[in-house]
């Protein structure tokens, strides 16, 4: 099959995939439930979700639980898009999988260092195994977060975390999570750079935005949460942004107070990430993630029958599934729907 063929066909099936996901209409419903089982009975007898729910007894599932089955689903869905793909677009696409697996591999680090059953944390994961092969047994066994690193011999994550494990100075959670995530930018775009370049213009703008914006929220959690060193704050930022290069990132690192740094991001296109100083820090996710939102739904109407259409639908699937978490997180802390409706990535 050729390149045209192929696409035209992934992008056809994310498209009929796109139309099955969640509309306003759904999360009204599933914000006027008053529990967990009210949401998964929902989910199961009105959504696209009623494959993974089936044999699910909803009255009794746990907010885990569900939480674990909807990220499966979303799993299910990228592994439908990789099936038409092979060579270099094939290893692009598994590389979302990556992604997710480091999230599982970051809960099993957080399971460790607070020193929590591994029974529990195995019940917790819902990616870990899709794409990779790992030593299960080893890692859950874990005593420290020094074998946790030793135990990922063998996998792609190994070399990246090698300088931690040989520098016992700098063990915590926070290097191992941090260098995870620039591990997957690392490999991510590696993958990238072996497509061909007409394909993916598109939606390329859309992942350097993304980095551009997750800099900013790394640096400034840095200055305003942690207080941490300058050179740390640049050594932990992405490169590959798209309108921020390394010189400008250290800038914003080395800001010298948290209101001259937000006065440097104001004078670019992110402004509206401050745009109510006693909200930033509350909803400057939502922020993010709503903007990537409404760019990927542009996207979608100019990119056609192209590689951009599966990963728009991908990257669609995975706000779907955040939005719904945000549901059962408003429904356990008691909140009003106009309220909870605050902390959906899309507006309602």
């Amino acid at each position: 099959m050729s390149n045209l063929n192929r696409f035209a066909a992934v992008s056809t099936k994310a498209l009929a995939m796109e139309g099955q996901l969640l509309n306003d209409e759904d999360y009204i419903n599933l914000l006027s439930r008053d529990n967990v089982s009210g949401i998964a009975s929902y989910l199961k007898n009105n959504t696209h979700f009623a494959s993974v729910l089936h044999g699910i007894d909803g009255g009794s599932i746990h907010r885990s639980q569900l939480e674990v089955l909807l990220k499966r689903s979303h799993v299910g869905g990228i592994s439908k898009m990789v099936h038409y793909f092979s060579d270099s677009y094939k290893a692009f696409y598994k590389t979302m999988f990556i992604r997710y697996e480091i999230e599982d591999l970051k809960t099993i680090a957080k399971g460790i260092k607070a020193g929590n059953d591994n029974m529990a944390i195995k019940d917790s994961l819902a990616f870990l195994g899709y794409f990779s092969s790992f030593n299960m047994t080893g890692l859950l066994s874990s005593k420290s977060l020094l074998d946790f690193i030793t135990n990922l011999k063998g996998t792609i994550y190994y070399n990246y975390l090698r300088p931690i494990e040989e520098n016992r100075k700098y063990t915590g959670f926070f290097n191992i999570e941090m260098t995870l995530d620039l591990a997957f930018f690392d490999i991510f775009y590696k993958n990238l750079s072996r497509i061909d370049k007409n394909n993916i213009s598109i939606i390329k703008s859309y992942l350097d935005a993304y980095v551009d914006l997750l800099n900013i929220q790394w640096i400034y959690r840095g200055l305003k949460f942690y207080g941490l060193p300058r050179e740390l704050l640049f050594n932990y930022t992405i490169s590959h942004g798209r309108i921020f290069d390394s010189d400008y990132i250290k800038r914003l690192c080395y800001s010298r107070s948290l209101e001259e740094f937000r006065e440097i991001v104001r004078n670019t296109k992110y402004s509206f990430l401050f745009h109510m100083e006693s909200q930033e820090g509350i909803f400057m996710e939502r922020r993010i993630l709503r903007y990537l939102y409404y760019n990927l739904k542009r996207i979608k109407v100019k990119s056609g029958m192209n590689m951009s259409q599966p990963l728009v639908y991908i990257l669609l699937s995975e706000i779907e599934i955040r939005d719904i978490i945000s549901v059962i997180e408003s429904i356990r802390y008691g909140m009003q729907i106009d309220e909870a409706k605050k902390y959906l990535i899309r507006k309602l």
